[in-house]
């Protein structure tokens, strides 16, 4: 059986960075054009939507009478804001798929590093359905495992008694737990369904299942590390910039006569102008620290697929 090392592959994004630094320059601005000007246009579209829904809430909360037709208002601009966010999401796992793509191109085919390599083609596309269906295949599982438990937990609660809270609330966690595990399970067997469609140029998920039987405890450990690598990064770098950011522009807020209410009522276009600086700096590094993340997240699965298929794009 092939294997592979688990220490070689939770840290070979960090070895992907310190090789190409500027592919990842490039991957940063990628990220800034893409999802930066996409959310630029959201926000102006969806700008004079979100001030409506602040002055309704506002009125509302302030005790004034909300009738019906407020409420049908409220419901029309939330329905159009979630079409808005649909076509985001759409439009973040196609970046995300370009990425990812390119991450697994450095990695399996090192030759082709023209444009930081980046390529808009087949593969793209492939991963990008990819990522579609495992996103909504997860929230299917999750929403199942959530009415499964609350009925399990429910029954509990009646059948027990007295002790009926006890015995819920230790079937909840009990419960909670088993089905994380579960859940991380299936994605580790899954986790080579990207590199496969990679690879193969053509849509693979549950073939990664037999690739991956054997490896569970080495693909824990690589998932174990990924994400203790970057939590530890988003606490130490990411945490620190964003609350000197947040902090920066939330007294721009709180300076602003009338306080954030005063702040928010205002047309979107007068506040995005006065934030814009501090909009500015945290996409910047936003976008700096998501492409590091990516070649972080990413380059660990090319590894394990090239250990064990041996195979390259």
């Amino acid at each position: 059986m092939a294997k592979f090392s688990v220490s070689e592959a939770a840290t070979a994004g960090f070895g992907l960075i310190g090789r190409e630094p500027l592919a990842v320059v490039g991957w940063t601005i990628v990220l800034l054009l893409s999802l930066g000007v996409t959310s630029l246009l959201l926000f102006l579209a969806m700008g004079p939507d979100l001030h409506r829904l602040i002055v309704l809430a506002m009125s509302h909360r302030s005790g004034a009478e909300t009738d019906l037709s407020q409420f049908r208002e409220m419901a029309g601009l939330q329905s159009r804001m979630n079409a808005l966010n649909m076509l985001f999401w759409l439009g973040a796992s196609f970046v995300r798929a370009v990425l990812c793509a390119a991450v697994f191109r450095a990695i399996l085919a090192p030759g082709q590093s023209a444009w930081a390599y980046l390529r808009v083609g087949s593969r793209e596309l492939w991963l990008t359905l990819l990522l579609l269906v495992e996103q909504v295949l997860a929230m299917i599982a999750i929403v199942v495992i959530v009415l499964v438990l609350a009925v399990i937990v429910a029954i509990v609660a009646v059948s027990a008694g007295e002790g009926g809270k006890i015995a819920a609330a230790a079937t909840a966690v009990g419960g909670g737990v088993i089905a994380a595990g579960l859940l991380l399970w299936v994605a580790l067997r899954l986790s080579m369904a990207a590199p496969m469609t990679f690879v193969d140029n053509q849509f693979r998920l549950f073939e990664s299942w037999s690739l991956t039987k054997g490896q569970g405890w080495r693909l824990l450990g690589v998932g174990l590390l990924l994400a203790a690598f970057l939590i530890a990064l988003e606490l130490l770098i990411g945490g620190l910039v964003v609350a000197l950011l947040f902090t920066g522009g939330a007294m721009t807020v709180m300076a602003a006569p009338g306080g954030l209410e005063a702040f928010l009522a205002r047309p979107p276009i007068t506040v995005l102008r006065d934030l814009w600086p501090w909009i500015a700096a945290w996409a910047t590094f936003g976008a700096l620290f998501g492409a590091a993340a990516q070649a972080i997240l990413y380059a660990p699965w090319a590894v394990i697929h090239r250990a064990l298929t041996g195979e390259e794009a």
